[in-house]
């Protein structure tokens, strides 16, 4: 991407130092880090990249690539193996396109060497993200005809589940101008972030691991229950305010969490239709839980945009949104209609057109398929909700719930997402 690149010659020229900037709605603090000693960007040399992991003083493999990066459909629960980058690099293994063709190259050096596997380490924003990363790498070894191979991994590799909670917005030249004019530093790829931290991983390595216990990491048995709290509370109110907040006209999710009608809906789509949902992680209250996520989503400090966290819906809802919805539509008094409000605010969202008749650009892999069935479909979600790769046919095919999307996304279309917010708030 032109982005990493960039990110490589900044990093270089900055002897791969960088500035962590954390700001709170009253306390800001500034930090040299200096954690990362080389930068290799793997389009440059992929041979050179793969060598490296496949060296033995490599222990740990760490995964940030988005959740559109691991190929995988929630609604099949298997690897897209018909997305070009997954064909390149079955067909290709000299220049892979995708994290499954570095990790299968390097492994398999390893494995032909005798040497220990490395552990993946994913720390992507994902159910059981290190499950599902190796369950599709084995499944991507299998593509390869290498039965006996793809039994190593499945039998020797470890893959730690996780979950990291911090708000980190994009950087942007403001953010660059802001760590120069405050901090007289010249930084061209400064980390701005809230000063909350939180990561929760599980104690699941091949080739040993750093203490990290030390500097206040959760290293537990199980990462299930946190995960899952962080992915349906955090990531899935910030996708629920995110798409109808860009419909409201916000601009900073700190103003879409001081809208009232918004931030009721938040409270109690969480308290009536996600937390009955969710096992119990010890010492939480979830109601505490989601209004502490509120007030850190209030934070004005970090300027993170309601446009951010639209991105790369296709990879985000499946994994946040649509998980409750389905478990909702299992139970014979499920309840989704604030739900379904969710998901109607991002069908609209999707025709790349906001309220006013502004065009505005959809960032996601499936931008294209998507923005051509929202505009097709319109008021009827039927064209979004026949894209296989993201809805199953146990909401596709469940009548209750589709006539409540359809009612949800016609008062969106017709009077704004506020007024759906509202109508669906007198009901439940």
């Amino acid at each position: 991407m032109k982005a990493d690149a960039l990110m490589r010659d900044a990093m270089k020229a900055q002897d791969c130092l960088y500035t962590l900037v954390e700001r709170g709605i009253k306390d800001t603090n500034a930090y040299i880090v200096g954690s990362i000693t080389a930068y290799m960007y793997a389009p440059d040399d992929p041979r050179a990249v793969i060598e490296k992991m496949a060296n033995p003083d490599t222990h740990i493999v760490s995964l940030t690539v988005t959740e559109n990066g691991y190929y995988h459909s929630e609604a099949t629960n298997s690897l897209m193996t018909d997305a070009p980058e997954i064909i390149n690099d079955l067909n290709h293994p000299e220049k892979p396109d995708t994290l499954y063709g570095y990790l299968y190259e390097a492994l398999l050096l390893r494995y032909k060497r005798g040497l220990t596997p490395f552990t993946i380490m994913s720390c992507d924003n994902m159910p059981q993200n290190g499950v599902t990363v190796k369950t599709m790498l084995v499944a991507f070894a299998k593509l390869k005809k290498d039965e006996k191979f793809a039994a190593w991994i499945e039998d020797k590799v470890t893959s730690p589940n996780s979950m990291v909670d911090r708000v980190t917005p994009r950087c942007t030249d403001k953010e660059r101008k802001y760590v120069a004019d405050t901090w007289g530093i010249k930084d061209q790829c400064p980390v701005v972030a809230e000063p909350f931290i939180q990561w929760v991983l599980e104690d699941n390595f091949s080739d040993g691991r750093p203490p990290w216990e030390l500097v206040g990491v959760q290293v537990v048995k199980d990462v299930d229950s946190y995960e899952l709290m962080k992915l349906r509370l955090l990531n899935g109110g910030h996708s629920a305010m995110g798409y109808l907040g860009y419909l409201a006209g916000y601009t900073y999710i700190h103003e879409v969490v001081n809208d009232p009608t918004i931030n009721k809906y938040i409270r109690v789509l969480m308290r009536e239709e996600v937390i009955p949902l969710l096992p119990k992680v010890p010492g939480v209250d979830f109601e505490e839980y989601t209004a502490s996520v509120l007030e850190r989503f209030s934070n004005p400090a970090i300027q993170d945009t309601v446009a951010r966290i639209c991105l790369m819906g296709s990879g985000k809802m499946p994994k946040y949104v649509l998980p409750s919805i389905y478990e909702q539509l299992r139970k014979p008094d499920g309840k989704y209609k604030l739900l379904a409000v969710c998901v109607a605010g991002w069908f609209r969202y999707l025709t790349g057109v906001d309220m006013n008749g502004k065009p505005f650009e959809i960032e996601d892999p499936m931008a294209a398929t998507l923005k051509a069935a929202a505009v097709k479909g319109g008021k009827d979600p039927h064209e979004l909700l026949n894209i296989e790769v993201l809805f199953s046919p146990e909401i596709r095919d469940n009548k209750e719930f589709v006539a409540q999307l359809t009612h949800s996304l016609e008062t969106v279309y017709d009077k704004g997402p506020i007024a759906a917010i509202k109508e669906i708030l007198d009901q439940v």
